[in-house]
């Protein structure tokens, strides 16, 4: 065997052995369509005989890496709020979030955020456009007595934080000023929070405070509050993170 015809058997086989590192590596992160198929027909055995009266539709099969398991999503044809996962590995479908994502009233919570969210923007925005974004987080692990499908009510949306993020400034002058606006909008159009966030950026300074309470935007000392908040990371239960300073 000539020395030619050697260098080109071990170029195949280092070849081939590239490609089997390459198909490896794929299907540690991707899975294999051998068992994403087999995951998705377990799957639909699954609904067929659990969930026959909810008219869902498989939406996709994703592969988690981190235990070696197959993500279901799921969604009704029917109903907005019905949707939810289910996992599959080594043969059997071992989790259904169907009781935690919509008997819970999570899903429907999830939407009316969402809708209070929107409305919410709009207003505030209307007001001062140094307000870039707000986000409505509801309250975790809680049963909220929604409705499933019900139409958008927000006096239903309780118990919820509302986190500001805003441009402008990160001094408690106009961080205070920013709360009091927005909750003032809010409470003239009949929206309700427990907590507020806000975070403030101005150039290449950013400063983030939890945990501010309806009681602290209606004090007349809002923006001393925040100001001793800032100065020591933390005052009166109001936490704080800042970077980039001067």
């Amino acid at each position: 065997m000539t020395k030619k015809m050697l260098l080109k058997i071990s170029a195949g086989i280092i070849a081939f052995l590239l490609i089997l590192a390459v198909l490896f590596i794929a299907i540690s992160f991707l899975g294999n369509p051998i068992s994403a198929n087999i995951a998705k027909d377990k799957a639909l055995k699954y609904i067929n005989d659990k969930y026959s009266h909810l008219n869902l539709e498989l939406k996709d099969v994703t592969y988690s890496p981190k235990d070696g398991s197959y993500l279901i999503s799921l969604s009704s044809s029917t109903s907005v709020d019905t949707y939810f996962f289910l996992s599959y590995r080594d043969g059997e479908i071992f989790r259904d979030n169907y009781e935690m994502s919509v008997l819970s009233g999570v899903n429907t919570m999830h939407r009316f955020c969402d809708e209070y969210k929107k409305s919410v923007t709009a207003l505030v925005q209307a007001k001062t456009s140094d307000v870039t974004h707000i986000n409505v987080l509801p309250e975790k692990l809680a049963k909220y007595g929604l409705d499933l499908d019900s139409a958008f009510d927000k006096t239903l949306v309780k118990n919820v934080e509302i986190i500001i993020s805003c441009i402008g400034g990160t001094d408690a002058k106009h961080l205070s000023e920013i709360l009091k606006t927005s909750y003032e909008v809010m409470q003239e159009n009949g929206y309700d929070a427990t907590k507020f966030g806000i975070t403030g950026a101005y150039e290449t300074a950013l400063t983030e405070l939890k945990n501010i309470k309806p009681t602290h935007i209606e004090s007349e000392n809002l923006e001393e509050i925040l100001g001793k908040a800032i100065n020591n990371t933390e005052y009166d239960g109001i936490t704080v993170f800042s970077k980039g300073q001067k």
